[in-house]
């Protein structure tokens, strides 16, 4: 459609060939493929339109294309693709199909023209000749294929990147512009950059996340500058933001993170930013508010005040995502060595051949690859602190080394028979259980000994209930800023559902929800359906307890068996909730029958509320 033309939206209108407003076929022989892209809050929904065959789009069965929003009718409407010409039918649905913003009845359609179901946004799209198809998931399921892509990597020590793409908005702007209004001008091109098993997803109104399996960093980075290079035309300047597992990150809920803040702090001038992938840089400084004290942790706060004055080595025990290294910069600023450095090392994200060189630096020509003379993390560190985070994950050759560091402050260069010596001070961080690996033999006694002087465990979110409102108002105000939001606060339901989830990925996990349902958020107020999926099955009926203890005679229940049937349960339930109780959209993502999957819901007493 040329500028300055209206479309006509009442009654049946008459339809000319699908060009893209200059002459051109777009459609021609049908070598371009049709589809339709409905947006809603936890996603977009693709439909393919096929030659002479109604695609009919609704909340629910028989629908075609189904889209779990209660502004649309069960039934909807129907889009036709024949003789070259689309038309869009209203099934006298309850909220409308609205078309130039009248409501219509029947409207032709042309590439590129958008219209709404009830108050759903959708679009016309030609998907180019390659014939791929292009699929936007809903959050849920992004997030469950970024989990079991960091499995696999982890599994078979293998990378993957997160890339979120969004347009840039000038300093002092308010929020950027909408994916409605660029998305559909960029997806497509970027759609030929990507192979099958990359996935994509909305990130909140205005950005894109992108899953690259089996990507490193230069993969990564060249796609991103790629997509930032794409031609603009009336389309604003596309950023994109990098992280990469496990070299900017060793858990999901850092590594999203990571990519997002990558994003916001892209712009114009730099469209792409990378999160760093070194082994080791120099930590932060604690900022004001980033230590939300509850009664849990106030005696840890005042015993890590107590030996911040010290130089003996700390490890600090929690879970991931308690904030270790919140913890470890406390020590550091608390403590004498406040002036000097605290470098934090992430043993878990060093390839096993490089950690020595990482921590005690090399030679030139040491190895293949050494061609200079390089500083390692203590000679760096020296007169401050080194933060050792997943010490855990550190090989037995270079405990040893790390080891004699402690024992007398000297320690080699790799490739080099002088020794140096150093001033500094050690403090560990672990999630796993250091001494059932000394047990088993995958952690050297004699350093655990000589690292757990004091240990300081920090316990899991869950565990400091009376922190979770100071921190979820903490991160929406963040959120806010990061984001041009104005979003004033939360619904009551909202704040009873944070404080019933778990957060088995604990503070990191909570940021990363309410910064989410920022950028979803349509009101003034987050409402539980601006929460993940996974937080809003908190708030779902529990299944049934499990049965009493047996009397006399009867047959005790089997513990393991209970414990498949909750785990099941569970399961179930968050499949159910992510899809709105629909069944069949459910059992797709469970990957069992509807039939089963009905029958696994009256055994485990699973009702819809």
């Amino acid at each position: 459609m040329h500028a300055g033309q209206r479309r006509q939206a009442t009654g049946v209108t008459k339809t000319d060939p699908i060009t893209n407003g200059g002459g051109e076929e777009r459609v021609a022989g049908y070598a371009q493929r049709i589809a339709v892209v409905v947006h809603h809050e936890h996603g977009a929904e693709l439909g393919l339109l096929t030659p002479d065959v109604p695609l009919t789009l609704g909340r629910d069965e028989p629908s075609g294309l189904r889209i779990h929003d209660r502004r649309l009718s069960r039934v909807h409407a129907r889009l036709l693709l024949s003789d070259q010409r689309i038309t869009v039918e209203d099934l006298d649905s309850t909220n409308g199909t609205w078309v130039a913003g009248r409501r219509i009845q029947t409207a032709s359609l042309e590439v590129g023209d958008e219209f709404r179901l009830g108050g759903l946004p959708a679009r016309i799209h030609a998907l180019g000749r390659s014939g791929q198809s292009l699929r936007l998931e809903g959050d849920a399921l992004f997030r469950q294929a970024v989990d079991d892509e960091a499995a696999r990597a982890r599994q078979f020590h293998r990378p993957f990147a997160l890339l979120v793409v969004r347009a840039a908005r000038a300093r002092g702007q308010g929020a950027p512009p909408s994916i409605d209004e660029h998305v559909h001008r960029w997806l497509e091109h970027v759609h030929g950059l990507l192979r099958p098993v990359d996935r994509m997803a909305p990130y909140g109104s205005d950005a894109v996340q992108f899953l690259l399996p089996e990507t490193g960093p230069e993969d990564a980075t060249r796609l991103a500058h790629a997509i930032a290079a794409l031609p603009r035309d009336s389309s604003p300047q596309l950023v994109v933001g990098v992280a990469l597992f496990p070299g900017a990150a060793g858990t999901v809920e850092e590594l999203i993170e990571l990519a997002r803040a990558a994003a916001n702090r892209a712009g114009p001038e730099k469209p792409v930013e990378l999160t760093s992938t070194a082994p080791w840089f120099d930590s932060g400084t604690v900022a004001q508010g980033d230590l939300v004290a509850g009664a849990a942790m106030h005696g840890l706060l005042e015993t890590a005040r107590q030996v911040s004055a010290s130089r003996v080595p700390v490890i600090l025990h929690g879970e991931t995502g308690t904030g270790k290294e919140v913890l470890a910069r406390l020590l550091h600023e608390q403590g004498p060595r406040r002036s000097q450095r605290m470098v934090r090392v992430n043993c878990g994200a060093i390839p096993k051949e490089l950690v020595e060189s990482t921590l005690f630096g090399h030679e030139r020509g040491a190895f293949t690859g050494a061609g200079t003379l390089k500083q390692g993390v203590f000679e760096e560190a020296h007169g401050g602190t080194v933060f050792l985070d997943e010490i855990g994950e550190m090989p037995l050759a270079a405990q040893v080394a790390l080891l004699r560091v402690l024992e007398t402050g000297a320690f080699s260069r790799v490739g080099a028979s002088k020794e140096l010596t150093v001033d500094v001070r050690v403090v560990a961080a672990t999630h796993r259980d250091l001494e059932s690996m000394v047990a088993a033999g995958s952690f050297r006694e004699d350093l655990y000994y000589r690292l757990n002087a004091i240990i300081l465990a920090i316990p899991p979110l869950r565990e400091r209930q009376d922190e979770i409102e100071p921190l979820v108002h903490r991160f929406l105000r963040l959120a806010n800023e990061s984001n041009g939001r104005a979003v004033q606060g939360f619904e009551p339901a909202t704040l009873e559902l944070l404080r019933a989830y778990s957060w088995p990925g604990n503070v990191r996990e909570l940021k990363n929800a309410i910064e989410r349902a920022v950028v979803v958020a349509r009101g003034a107020l987050l409402t539980p359906s601006d929460l993940p999926a996974r937080v809003q099955a908190a708030g779902a009926p529990r299944p049934p307890a499990a049965p009493p203890v047996p009397g006399p005679g009867q047959e005790a229940p089997d513990p393991a068996r209970e414990r498949l049937r909750d785990y099941e349960a569970r399961l179930v339930q968050e499949a159910l909730v992510a899809t709105g109780w629909n069944r069949t959209e459910a059992a797709k993502r469970l990957g069992i029958p509807v039939r089963t999957l009905s029958y696994r819901m009256k055994v485990l007493g699973l009702k819809k509320p």
